[in-house]
């Protein structure tokens, strides 16, 4: 996958961005067209198959890869042409084949993914707050000082790791995923040898698993949320962060694009945040939480993960159980119009009741009703 890349040796350029729930949005321009791309640094590049079959790429071969829950699946490798990010060209980079067709990837209207192979000859800054990416050859055009940076480990797929402190323990990499989904999950089996050592509240646990991933979501597993006195990230406190354990690699996600100007230097393995305010605290959701996680599994809306002592735990809701509908949204005759609608706008997050039909697992049609706690 390692293949291809920038077309000039020495380039820069802006690139504006838009953000669609939880996705960084580039344009890139293929066969004189605009497309639209996921930015996710924890990914491989990837192409729709649409897009695969207008541009009629030429395969070059088979592999198998893994999502953020180790699920894998085997895809097309194939080579594309000359692809324009801003004013940058690249060439003959290899991307996997997917269906972006499948839900949830079709809510976001995208034609594939920029992953971290096609940008580990270049500088990459994204800084969220005025909405803009920026890609250069030369990190000291972007006043990246090396004392100002942190070193950045790249895995074979040229996927950063970013150095992560947990309260007073030495610092570990963690993936820099900016692809997934909310601020740190850390991987249960590197929690447990430091938990004797840190200061932390358990808020909630739950069972199941409320991330979809590229292929699925993870296995149903006992999923803690956390409170912490602090982290650190690129040597910054971030004061009572909320984080998850899970058994999924140790992560920071996009959520970190909230706190500061991120700079990656594939190129060197550097790494440089710079924060927005001089004292950065969490900033946990205004939602109102519904006590369970829904998600998109075998075609179908399904519990994902479903909080111990909520309401719905006590009404028998439980992971794997089948939504029909909730509120307005029918997702048994209309999966991709209802899903859509309330995944990207957030709106089963935001109502302060909900009605639910769903089915348990022996089939039982059940209806309940419930009125949302902060």
């Amino acid at each position: 996958m390692n293949q291809g890349g920038p077309m000039a040796a020495n380039y820069q350029d802006t690139v504006e961005v838009e953000v669609v729930r939880d996705k960084v949005i580039l344009p890139l321009r293929v066969n004189g067209e605009n497309k639209r791309f996921i930015f996710d640094t924890g990914a491989l590049t990837v192409v729709s198959r649409s897009l695969y079959r207008e541009m009629d790429y030429p395969v070059v071969g088979r592999d198998h890869f893994f999502d953020v829950h180790g699920n894998r699946e085997t895809s097309k490798v194939i080579r594309t042409g000359e692809m324009r990010l801003g004013n940058v060209a690249f060439q003959d980079v290899p991307a996997l084949v997917y269906d972006l067709n499948k839900l949830p990837w079709k809510c976001f209207q995208v034609d594939g993914i920029i992953g971290s192979n096609m940008l580990r000859h270049s500088v990459v800054r994204v800084d969220l707050r005025d909405s803009v990416l920026i890609l250069s050859d030369d990190a000291r055009e972007l006043n990246m000082a090396s004392d100002r940076t942190v070193r950045m480990q790249l895995d074979k797929q040229g996927a950063p790791y970013v150095p992560i402190r947990l309260g007073n323990q030495p610092g570990q990499f963690f993936l820099f995923d900016s692809g997934r989904e909310g601020l740190i999950n850390v991987e249960k089996e590197y929690f447990s040898s430091m938990e004797q050592d840190i200061n932390y509240q358990v808020e909630k646990t739950g069972r199941g698993s409320d991330e979809m991933g590229m292929i699925g979501t993870g296995k149903q597993e006992q999923v803690y949320q956390i409170a912490m006195d602090s982290l650190f990230s690129s040597g910054h406190p971030l004061h009572e962060p909320v984080i998850k354990v899970t058994s999924s690699v140790s992560s920071v996600g996009q959520e970190l694009f909230r706190y500061g100007r991120i700079t990656m230097d594939f190129k060197r393995q550097r790494f440089l945040m710079e924060p927005y305010n001089d004292s950065l605290v969490y900033q946990r959701s205004q939602n109102m939480g519904l006590g369970f996680s829904p998600v998109i599994e075998r075609d179908t809306f399904r519990v994902g993960l479903v909080w111990q002592h909520s309401l719905v735990d006590s009404l028998g809701l439980e992971p794997g159980n089948r939504i029909l509908r909730i509120n307005q949204y029918n997702y048994a005759d209309s999966l991709e119009e209802s899903f859509c609608e309330s995944f990207l706008n957030q709106s089963l997050d935001k109502a302060r009741s909900i009605e639910m039909i769903y089915q348990d697992r022996k089939g039982h049609y059940k209806r309940v009703k419930i009125r949302k706690k902060q």
